[in-house]
């Protein structure tokens, strides 16, 4: 049985233990500042992470060990002439490469640089000599700090302290996709909704310069020790952050309070053995802070004072899937999204008085899907997320009302705050890579910040009465297992790589698979057989969304791929053996999933519907009409031996599955799967499987249906680790199932001064 490893053990294989850039001397590394960044001219390199950051634009590239280990050379030998033979011996030892390994190691340095070979300022080529590194360089220890102005109030003295004397992070993530889920993801929240790991998912986002403000923004981590610190929320007056962390002593979680000046945190809860404490919230106040505790027993929102004291119970959670809150602006409730009620409300609130639940009053239809609410520090307005894969942030009256749309792009959101001034929003956005957002209320397109290094920025949290942020830094490797579905022995590594793999496809017959890896520098679907791994090779001309696995044509000759195209997603077919990508001209907009039926002249698809919900569209082709369709799909999948189509719903808990004209619908299971675990299923032989958690397994395999007692039938693949959400898929005689699963995964507490965007406010 693989066994989940230790937080800060794992390392990264072969990428950390060579490192591959410290292999060019001794005096090489003497020189070099531990956990250094190496600047060159215009451009920061992170050496761990292999990334070449613009400090102009902030535009990101990843290079390759060798590329970074001839950059060493050219720096130790800064303005000498470095022989092409001196390169090829000190980066390639006892080896015997040709002149164009090296030709393009400096090639790709000069592209990540942005230089002119003809006219070059970084790397000068020497006719018949080799090369010279021309721009200035100089190690870096951490990144410098930028000052904050003067502060306005007493309280900004101990924030401006944190910034002087908080352990520095690196300023920049590389643009890959790599740095997503969730996803995850929260990959992993995305199963807080649906999340993935979607690092690649790309939704529009207009490409516009941000303004001079933004580019002062300085990142730090103040807290930065191995394993997962989530949640981070500042004090009203930034001065304070509360954060949920794994306590292995205890056997759960608990939430840790910090100053923000300084670097050592101090346990603020104390749960018993067996619970968990998560998603903190101060109140407006700055008096209280109120959280969620799990356990065997349920599941409720407690209260703390935060100067200490004993925790109270405030009232029972009202589903399984408790998503972040946030108190009222006066304080006599907590308002929470994602659950569903008769009368068609997905916000609601808790009043702490009664300890009762109650919809909130204002215009949503009943499959809507709302979360993540917040009140502006004004407290004049309600912000929330519609949708899940396709979300938008939507704003409503504090008292209620008719929302309206503030965003438009149809994308994975990971967090959210109010700027203090209530005159707008900073988000946390996947496409192509994860990057936080500013949107202004007053109208414009979202404005990207600087990225960050070494990691993904996601769940913002603004202070309301202070210039200040807090966020996550998500870092996730991956890699791709296989296990026997009869329990059978442990997992077995698949196409192994130091890069990051996600939501395999196995064809039917099992001989060859398909999935989504950033192992080429790039997010790209590979193919190949398990038993012959030199089989494995890339797909050119497409990139891929990996919110959902490949799906296969029941003669394994076809793959249906969500990609990027011109407008946003588009849905593609790959002809597996000559490699060839086409384009489907669905017509509904925004194709999230899709898949084969018994007919080749039938399709299904599932598509934005509008508002962040998604509809199961059956096409006709080759003319794409549209022949029926059924609302409030999540994921869908032909069984084509029980001749039918099954689905999970976005919102609610269970399988249904309807006829092939999606006439007939009835629920097939009311237990399994829960909404986070959504695309967590699979149909083996006309028998639906469960592939996600249950009690006391992290990655079981169970067949789904009432009829079914799931705690008799179940076999526990993994007991330890979860697979990466929308992760699973089973051959067609249900024997192996494939995996992705963490091999890497820790979370940091990121902070930044906002202090520049105040000064222009006013």
């Amino acid at each position: 049985m693989l066994a989940k490893p230790a937080h800060g053990q794992t390392g990264r294989m072969e990428e950390q233990a060579v490192s591959g850039v410290g292999d060019t001397g001794n005096a090489a590394q003497a020189r070099m500042p531990a956990n250094a960044i190496l600047r060159v001219g215009d451009h920061d390199i992170d050496l761990d992470r292999r990334t070449v950051v613009s400090r102009i634009d902030g535009g990101s590239r990843r290079v390759t060990r060798k590329s970074l280990q001839v950059l060493r050379v050219l720096v130790d030998e800064a303005g000498k002439v470095v022989s092409r033979e001196t390169l090829l011996a000190r980066v390639w030892p006892d080896t015997l490469p040709t002149d164009d390994v090296l030709t393009q190691a400096i090639a790709l340095l000069r592209k990540a640089f942005g230089d002119d070979r003809g006219a070059p300022r970084y790397i000068e080529t020497i006719a018949r000599g080799g090369y010279r590194l021309l721009a200035a360089h100089a190690w870096l220890a951490a990144p410098a700090a930028i000052a904050d102005p003067a502060p306005d109030a007493a309280t900004d003295a101990p924030v401006a302290a944190a910034a002087d004397r908080a352990p520095a992070a690196a300023a920049v993530v590389r643009r890959g996709w790599r740095r997503w889920w969730p996803l995850a993801a929260a990959v992993l929240l995305l199963a807080a909704a649906l999340v993935l790991p979607a690092r690649f998912a790309r939704n529009a986002v207009p490409a516009a310069a941000g303004p001079a403000r933004e580019a002062s923004l300085q990142y730090r981590a103040i807290v930065s020790s191995p394993g997962q610190e989530t949640a981070p929320r500042l004090s009203p007056d930034g001065t304070q952050m509360v954060f949920a962390r794994q306590d292995p002593p205890a056997g759960g979680q608990r939430l840790y309070l910090q100053r923000t000046s300084q670097a050592s945190a101090q346990p603020f809860t104390f749960p018993a053995a067996g619970e968990q404490d998560s998603l903190p919230a101060w109140s407006r106040d700055g008096r209280q802070i109120a959280f969620v505790r799990r356990s065997s027993h349920g599941c409720h929102f407690m209260l703390a004072a935060a100067d200490g004291g004993n925790a109270r119970v405030a009232g029972p959670c009202a589903g399984r899937d408790t998503q972040p809150f946030d108190w009222t602006p006066d304080g006599s409730a907590l308002v929470a999204g994602g659950m569903r009620a008769d009368n068609g409300s997905a916000l609601h609130r808790l009043d702490l008085a009664s300890a009762r639940w109650h919809a909130l009053a204002y215009d949503v239809d009943r499959d809507a899907i709302d979360s993540l609410p917040r009140h502006s520090p004004d407290g004049r307005w309600l912000g929330f997320r519609r949708g899940t894969t396709l979300a938008d942030l939507w704003l409503m009256p504090a008292a209620g009302g008719t929302p309206r749309r503030v965003t438009s792009l149809r994308g994975d959101i990971r967090g959210w705050s109010w700027l203090p001034d209530s005159s707008g929003l900073v988000f946390s956005l996947v496409k192509d890579e994860v990057r936080l957002f500013r949107v202004d209320l007053a109208g414009g397109a979202p404005v990207p910040l600087p990225v960050l290094a070494g990691g993904n920025p996601t769940y913002p949290d603004i202070a309301a009465r202070h210039w200040s942020m807090v966020f996550e830094i998500d870092r996730l490797r991956s890699g791709m297992f296989r296990f026997r579905t009869d329990g059978s022995g442990g997992g077995e590594p698949v196409f192994a790589s130091s890069g990051v793999d996600l939501t395999p496809g196995i064809s039917a017959d099992g001989s060859t698979l398909a999935f989504v890896s950033d192992r080429s520098l790039h997010a790209q679907l590979w193919i190949g057989q398990p038993a012959h791994p030199q089989t494995l090779r890339a797909v050119a001309g497409l990139v891929p969304v990996p919110r959902h696995p490949p799906v296969w044509s029941g003669d394994g000759r076809r793959l249906l791929v969500i990609g990027r195209g011109d407008g946003g997603d588009r849905l593609f077919e790959v002809e597996v053996g000559s490699d060839t990508v086409k384009p489907l001209p669905v017509p509904a907009p925004s194709p999230a999933f899709a898949a084969y039926t018994d007919r080749a002249d039938r399709l299904l698809v599932g598509t934005d519907a509008g508002k962040g919900r998604l509809q199961l569209l059956l096409y006709s082709l080759p003319d794409w009409r549209r022949i029926a369709s059924l609302d409030d799909v999540a994921v869908a999948r032909h069984d084509p031996v029980g001749r039918r189509v099954c689905f999970t719903r976005p919102a609610r808990t269970g399988l249904w599955c309807a006829d092939l004209q999606l006439q007939s619908v009835v629920q097939y299971d009311s237990r399994l799967p829960d909404a986070a675990h959504y695309r967590e299923w699979s149909i083996v032989a006309g028998t639906p499987y469960y592939s996600g958690p249950v009690d006391g397994c992290r990655t079981a395999w169970l067949p789904l249906g009432d009829k079914h007692p799931v705690g008799g039938t179940r076999r526990c693949l993994i007991a330890a680790q979860a697979t990466l959400a929308g992760s699973s898929s089973v051959d067609g005689e249900g024997r192996w199932l494939y995996a992705s699963l963490p091999l890497e995964h820790d979370i940091d507490v990121g902070w930044t001064s906002l202090q520049a965007w105040a000064t222009t406010a006013r």
